[in-house]
Protein backbone atom coordinates (compact mmCIF):
# COMPACT_ATOMS: atom_id res chain seq x y z
CA UNK A 1 0.00 0.00 0.00
CA UNK A 2 1.22 3.52 -0.74
CA UNK A 3 -0.12 7.07 -0.60
CA UNK A 4 -0.66 9.41 -3.53
CA UNK A 5 -2.19 12.77 -4.38
CA UNK A 6 -5.52 12.39 -6.17
CA UNK A 7 -6.94 14.93 -8.66
CA UNK A 8 -10.45 14.45 -10.01
CA UNK A 9 -9.72 16.24 -13.32
CA UNK A 10 -12.48 18.80 -12.72
CA UNK A 11 -11.09 20.96 -9.91
CA UNK A 12 -7.76 21.90 -8.36
CA UNK A 13 -8.54 20.15 -5.10
CA UNK A 14 -5.92 17.65 -3.94
CA UNK A 15 -6.94 14.57 -1.93
CA UNK A 16 -4.52 12.21 -0.22
CA UNK A 17 -5.46 8.60 -1.05
CA UNK A 18 -4.14 5.10 -0.58
CA UNK A 19 -3.40 2.78 -3.47
CA UNK A 20 -3.68 -0.99 -3.21
CA UNK A 21 -3.58 -3.85 -5.66
CA UNK A 22 -6.58 -6.17 -5.55
CA UNK A 23 -6.07 -8.90 -8.09
CA UNK A 24 -6.25 -7.23 -11.50
CA UNK A 25 -7.73 -4.03 -10.08
CA UNK A 26 -6.37 -0.92 -8.40
CA UNK A 27 -8.14 0.25 -5.21
CA UNK A 28 -8.15 3.99 -4.47
CA UNK A 29 -9.44 5.02 -1.04
CA UNK A 30 -9.41 8.12 1.17
CA UNK A 31 -11.04 11.56 1.61
CA UNK A 32 -14.45 10.83 0.07
CA UNK A 33 -12.80 8.68 -2.60
CA UNK A 34 -13.39 5.00 -3.08
CA UNK A 35 -12.68 3.66 -6.54
CA UNK A 36 -11.86 0.30 -8.06
CA UNK A 37 -10.26 0.57 -11.49
CA UNK A 38 -9.08 -2.37 -13.66
CA UNK A 39 -5.29 -2.08 -14.08
CA UNK A 40 -5.77 -2.58 -17.83
CA UNK A 41 -7.51 0.84 -17.88
CA UNK A 42 -4.80 2.67 -15.94
CA UNK A 43 -2.17 4.56 -17.94
CA UNK A 44 1.12 4.90 -16.08
CA UNK A 45 3.52 7.65 -17.18
CA UNK A 46 7.09 6.69 -18.02
CA UNK A 47 9.63 6.92 -15.26
CA UNK A 48 11.90 9.94 -15.64
CA UNK A 49 14.65 9.82 -13.05
CA UNK A 50 13.26 10.63 -9.60
CA UNK A 51 10.35 12.72 -10.90
CA UNK A 52 6.90 11.74 -9.54
CA UNK A 53 4.84 9.46 -11.79
CA UNK A 54 1.20 9.85 -12.76
CA UNK A 55 -1.46 7.16 -12.93
CA UNK A 56 -4.15 8.43 -15.31
CA UNK A 57 -7.72 7.17 -15.53
CA UNK A 58 -10.29 7.21 -18.34
CA UNK A 59 -12.39 10.00 -16.75
CA UNK A 60 -9.33 12.35 -16.75
CA UNK A 61 -8.73 11.90 -13.02
CA UNK A 62 -5.19 11.00 -12.01
CA UNK A 63 -2.91 10.20 -9.10
CA UNK A 64 0.59 11.60 -8.53
CA UNK A 65 2.98 9.21 -6.75
CA UNK A 66 6.30 10.36 -5.28
CA UNK A 67 7.39 7.05 -3.72
CA UNK A 68 8.68 5.44 -6.90
CA UNK A 69 10.02 2.27 -5.29
CA UNK A 70 6.70 1.57 -3.58
CA UNK A 71 4.91 2.19 -6.89
CA UNK A 72 7.22 -0.24 -8.69
CA UNK A 73 6.44 -2.85 -6.02
CA UNK A 74 2.71 -2.27 -6.41
CA UNK A 75 2.82 -2.45 -10.22
CA UNK A 76 4.92 -5.61 -10.17
CA UNK A 77 2.19 -7.33 -8.12
CA UNK A 78 -0.29 -6.68 -10.93
CA UNK A 79 -0.46 -7.52 -14.61
CA UNK A 80 0.87 -4.09 -15.49
CA UNK A 81 4.17 -3.92 -17.43
CA UNK A 82 5.96 -0.75 -18.41
CA UNK A 83 6.37 -0.14 -22.13
CA UNK A 84 9.53 -1.35 -23.86
CA UNK A 85 10.79 2.22 -24.33
CA UNK A 86 10.36 2.87 -20.63
CA UNK A 87 12.24 -0.30 -19.78
CA UNK A 88 15.21 0.06 -22.10
CA UNK A 89 15.84 3.73 -21.26
CA UNK A 90 16.78 2.63 -17.74
CA UNK A 91 19.56 0.36 -19.02
CA UNK A 92 22.93 1.92 -19.68
CA UNK A 93 23.85 -0.29 -22.62
CA UNK A 94 20.64 0.57 -24.46
CA UNK A 95 21.14 4.28 -23.76
CA UNK A 96 24.68 4.08 -25.15
CA UNK A 97 23.43 2.12 -28.16
CA UNK A 98 20.73 4.73 -28.79
CA UNK A 99 23.32 7.50 -28.66
CA UNK A 100 25.50 5.63 -31.15
CA UNK A 101 22.53 5.16 -33.49
CA UNK A 102 21.68 8.87 -33.25
CA UNK A 103 25.26 9.82 -34.13
CA UNK A 104 25.25 7.37 -37.06
CA UNK A 105 21.93 8.77 -38.31
CA UNK A 106 23.26 12.33 -38.04
CA UNK A 107 26.37 11.43 -40.04
CA UNK A 108 24.32 9.56 -42.65
CA UNK A 109 21.91 12.49 -42.96
CA UNK A 110 24.79 14.92 -43.47
CA UNK A 111 26.65 12.62 -45.86
CA UNK A 112 23.77 11.39 -48.02
CA UNK A 113 20.45 12.85 -46.90
CA UNK A 114 21.43 16.52 -47.14
CA UNK A 115 22.97 16.24 -50.65
CA UNK A 116 19.91 14.30 -51.80
CA UNK A 117 17.55 16.96 -50.41
CA UNK A 118 19.66 19.74 -51.94
CA UNK A 119 19.58 17.95 -55.30
CA UNK A 120 15.78 17.74 -55.20
CA UNK A 121 15.49 21.35 -54.05
CA UNK A 122 17.82 22.67 -56.77
CA UNK A 123 15.97 20.75 -59.49
CA UNK A 124 12.64 22.30 -58.43
CA UNK A 125 13.85 25.79 -57.60
CA UNK A 126 12.05 28.45 -59.68
CA UNK A 127 14.32 30.20 -62.17
CA UNK A 128 13.52 33.54 -60.57
CA UNK A 129 15.12 32.48 -57.30
CA UNK A 130 18.40 31.67 -59.08
CA UNK A 131 18.33 35.08 -60.75
CA UNK A 132 17.75 36.82 -57.39
CA UNK A 133 20.60 34.89 -55.78
CA UNK A 134 22.94 35.75 -58.66
CA UNK A 135 21.98 39.43 -58.74
CA UNK A 136 22.53 39.67 -54.99
CA UNK A 137 25.95 38.04 -55.28
CA UNK A 138 27.08 40.33 -58.09
CA UNK A 139 25.71 43.40 -56.29
CA UNK A 140 27.63 42.59 -53.10
CA UNK A 141 30.89 41.57 -54.80
CA UNK A 142 31.17 44.27 -57.47
CA UNK A 143 33.35 47.16 -56.33
CA UNK A 144 34.82 45.06 -53.52
CA UNK A 145 36.12 41.59 -54.26
CA UNK A 146 35.32 42.00 -57.96
CA UNK A 147 36.71 44.98 -59.92
CA UNK A 148 36.23 46.21 -63.47
CA UNK A 149 38.00 43.97 -65.98
CA UNK A 150 41.10 45.25 -67.76
CA UNK A 151 40.71 42.78 -70.61
CA UNK A 152 40.12 44.68 -73.84
CA UNK A 153 36.42 44.89 -74.68
CA UNK A 154 36.99 43.45 -78.16
CA UNK A 155 38.81 40.49 -76.60
CA UNK A 156 35.91 39.96 -74.22
CA UNK A 157 33.43 40.02 -77.09
CA UNK A 158 35.54 37.61 -79.14
CA UNK A 159 35.76 35.06 -76.28
CA UNK A 160 32.03 35.41 -75.59
CA UNK A 161 31.22 34.89 -79.28
CA UNK A 162 33.37 31.74 -79.43
CA UNK A 163 31.76 30.40 -76.27
CA UNK A 164 28.22 31.07 -77.50
CA UNK A 165 29.09 29.34 -80.78
CA UNK A 166 29.84 26.08 -78.94
CA UNK A 167 27.32 23.35 -79.67
CA UNK A 168 26.01 21.49 -76.63
CA UNK A 169 25.63 17.69 -76.39
CA UNK A 170 21.91 18.03 -75.68
CA UNK A 171 21.44 20.34 -78.66
CA UNK A 172 21.55 24.09 -79.17
CA UNK A 173 24.38 26.43 -78.27
CA UNK A 174 25.89 27.70 -75.06
CA UNK A 175 23.73 30.57 -73.82
CA UNK A 176 25.26 31.45 -70.45
CA UNK A 177 26.29 35.09 -70.15
CA UNK A 178 29.97 35.74 -69.45
CA UNK A 179 30.80 38.46 -66.91
CA UNK A 180 34.43 39.59 -67.08
CA UNK A 181 35.89 40.93 -63.84
CA UNK A 182 39.26 41.40 -62.14
CA UNK A 183 40.11 40.27 -58.60
CA UNK A 184 43.55 40.45 -56.97
CA UNK A 185 42.10 38.42 -54.08
CA UNK A 186 40.77 35.54 -56.16
CA UNK A 187 43.48 35.50 -58.82
CA UNK A 188 42.99 33.20 -61.81
CA UNK A 189 39.43 32.03 -61.40
CA UNK A 190 36.05 31.44 -62.98
CA UNK A 191 32.85 30.45 -61.22
CA UNK A 192 29.24 29.85 -62.11
CA UNK A 193 26.40 31.81 -60.55
CA UNK A 194 23.16 30.08 -59.49
CA UNK A 195 21.36 31.28 -62.65
CA UNK A 196 24.10 29.90 -64.94
CA UNK A 197 26.03 33.11 -65.62
CA UNK A 198 29.79 32.62 -65.54
CA UNK A 199 32.17 35.13 -63.98
CA UNK A 200 35.57 35.05 -65.71
CA UNK A 201 38.48 36.79 -64.01
CA UNK A 202 41.29 38.51 -65.89
CA UNK A 203 44.13 36.39 -64.50
CA UNK A 204 42.51 33.21 -65.81
CA UNK A 205 42.41 34.64 -69.33
CA UNK A 206 45.97 36.00 -69.28
CA UNK A 207 47.57 32.94 -67.64
CA UNK A 208 45.95 30.40 -69.97
CA UNK A 209 46.25 32.58 -73.07
CA UNK A 210 45.06 29.95 -75.56
CA UNK A 211 41.43 30.56 -76.55
CA UNK A 212 40.60 26.89 -77.00
CA UNK A 213 41.87 26.09 -73.50
CA UNK A 214 39.86 29.00 -72.09
CA UNK A 215 36.80 27.59 -73.88
CA UNK A 216 37.53 24.23 -72.25
CA UNK A 217 37.42 25.88 -68.82
CA UNK A 218 34.16 27.64 -69.73
CA UNK A 219 32.69 24.33 -70.94
CA UNK A 220 33.59 22.85 -67.54
CA UNK A 221 31.85 25.80 -65.83
CA UNK A 222 28.81 25.24 -68.04
CA UNK A 223 28.74 21.72 -66.61
CA UNK A 224 28.49 23.18 -63.10
CA UNK A 225 25.61 25.36 -64.26
CA UNK A 226 23.77 22.51 -65.98
CA UNK A 227 24.08 20.36 -62.84
CA UNK A 228 22.89 23.21 -60.56
CA UNK A 229 26.02 22.59 -58.50
CA UNK A 230 26.19 26.12 -57.11
CA UNK A 231 22.58 26.03 -55.93
CA UNK A 232 22.98 22.55 -54.46
CA UNK A 233 26.09 23.66 -52.59
CA UNK A 234 24.26 26.77 -51.38
CA UNK A 235 21.30 24.76 -50.11
CA UNK A 236 23.60 22.34 -48.31
CA UNK A 237 25.29 25.31 -46.64
CA UNK A 238 22.01 26.72 -45.33
CA UNK A 239 19.50 24.18 -44.06
CA UNK A 240 17.46 26.94 -42.40
CA UNK A 241 17.65 29.10 -45.50
CA UNK A 242 16.55 26.21 -47.68
CA UNK A 243 13.56 25.55 -45.42
CA UNK A 244 12.52 29.19 -45.52
CA UNK A 245 12.95 29.39 -49.28
CA UNK A 246 10.82 26.37 -50.12
CA UNK A 247 8.24 26.18 -47.34
CA UNK A 248 7.81 29.76 -46.17
CA UNK A 249 8.70 31.63 -49.35
CA UNK A 250 11.35 33.79 -47.65
CA UNK A 251 14.69 33.52 -49.49
CA UNK A 252 16.41 36.28 -47.49
CA UNK A 253 18.66 33.79 -45.69
CA UNK A 254 19.86 32.35 -48.99
CA UNK A 255 20.35 35.83 -50.45
CA UNK A 256 22.55 36.80 -47.51
CA UNK A 257 24.58 33.61 -47.78
CA UNK A 258 25.06 33.55 -51.56
CA UNK A 259 28.08 35.91 -51.98
CA UNK A 260 30.21 34.26 -49.29
CA UNK A 261 29.26 30.75 -50.41
CA UNK A 262 30.23 31.46 -54.02
CA UNK A 263 33.60 32.86 -52.97
CA UNK A 264 34.34 29.87 -50.74
CA UNK A 265 33.06 27.23 -53.17
CA UNK A 266 34.66 23.83 -52.73
CA UNK A 267 32.94 21.53 -55.15
CA UNK A 268 32.77 17.86 -54.24
CA UNK A 269 34.60 15.24 -56.27
CA UNK A 270 31.30 14.12 -57.76
CA UNK A 271 30.49 17.66 -58.90
CA UNK A 272 33.96 18.08 -60.39
CA UNK A 273 33.75 14.76 -62.20
CA UNK A 274 30.31 15.64 -63.59
CA UNK A 275 31.53 19.06 -64.76
CA UNK A 276 34.69 17.55 -66.28
CA UNK A 277 32.71 14.93 -68.17
CA UNK A 278 30.21 17.50 -69.42
CA UNK A 279 33.02 19.82 -70.50
CA UNK A 280 34.70 16.93 -72.29
CA UNK A 281 31.43 16.11 -74.08
CA UNK A 282 31.07 19.75 -75.19
CA UNK A 283 34.61 19.77 -76.54
CA UNK A 284 34.12 16.50 -78.43
CA UNK A 285 30.88 17.73 -80.01
CA UNK A 286 32.81 20.75 -81.27
CA UNK A 287 35.73 18.70 -82.65
CA UNK A 288 38.14 19.58 -79.83
CA UNK A 289 40.10 17.37 -77.46
CA UNK A 290 39.09 17.07 -73.78
CA UNK A 291 42.83 17.27 -73.16
CA UNK A 292 42.52 21.03 -73.66
CA UNK A 293 41.00 21.32 -70.19
CA UNK A 294 43.86 19.28 -68.73
CA UNK A 295 46.35 21.61 -70.44
CA UNK A 296 44.56 24.63 -68.96
CA UNK A 297 44.67 23.07 -65.49
CA UNK A 298 48.36 22.31 -65.98
CA UNK A 299 49.08 25.97 -66.78
CA UNK A 300 47.12 27.10 -63.75
CA UNK A 301 48.92 24.62 -61.47
CA UNK A 302 52.31 25.94 -62.62
CA UNK A 303 51.26 29.52 -61.89
CA UNK A 304 49.59 28.59 -58.62
CA UNK A 305 52.39 29.90 -56.39
CA UNK A 306 52.43 33.19 -58.26
CA UNK A 307 48.75 33.76 -57.40
CA UNK A 308 49.41 33.52 -53.64
CA UNK A 309 47.37 30.38 -53.21
CA UNK A 310 44.17 31.86 -54.62
CA UNK A 311 42.54 30.98 -57.88
CA UNK A 312 40.98 28.22 -59.89
CA UNK A 313 42.85 25.39 -58.21
CA UNK A 314 41.70 26.46 -54.74
CA UNK A 315 38.01 26.50 -55.66
CA UNK A 316 38.17 23.70 -58.25
CA UNK A 317 40.61 21.16 -56.78
CA UNK A 318 42.77 19.96 -59.68
CA UNK A 319 44.63 16.70 -59.26
CA UNK A 320 46.95 14.62 -61.39
CA UNK A 321 44.15 12.05 -61.62
CA UNK A 322 41.75 14.63 -63.04
CA UNK A 323 44.19 15.74 -65.71
CA UNK A 324 45.03 12.13 -66.55
CA UNK A 325 41.33 11.33 -66.90
CA UNK A 326 40.74 14.29 -69.20
CA UNK A 327 43.73 13.41 -71.38
CA UNK A 328 42.54 9.80 -71.64
CA UNK A 329 39.24 11.05 -73.05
Amino acid sequence: MLTADYFDGRSTRVRVVRLEAAGEDLLITGEDIERRVPMAQVRVDERLGRAPRRLRFADEAFCVVSDLNALDALLSSTAHRDGWVDRIQRRARFVLLSMAVCVALAIATYQWGLPWAADIGAAHMPAGVGVQLSNQAVKVLDGGVLLTSRIDVDRQKALAAKFHALRLPEGGNAKAELLFRRSPQLGANAFTLPDGRIIVLDDLVTIIGDDRQILAVLAHEAGHGRGHHGVRMLLQSSIVGAFLAFYVGDISSLLALAPAALMQARYSRDFEEQADNYGAAVLRVNGMSPGLLAEALDKLSKSHKETAGAGYLSSHPATVQRMRHLRSL
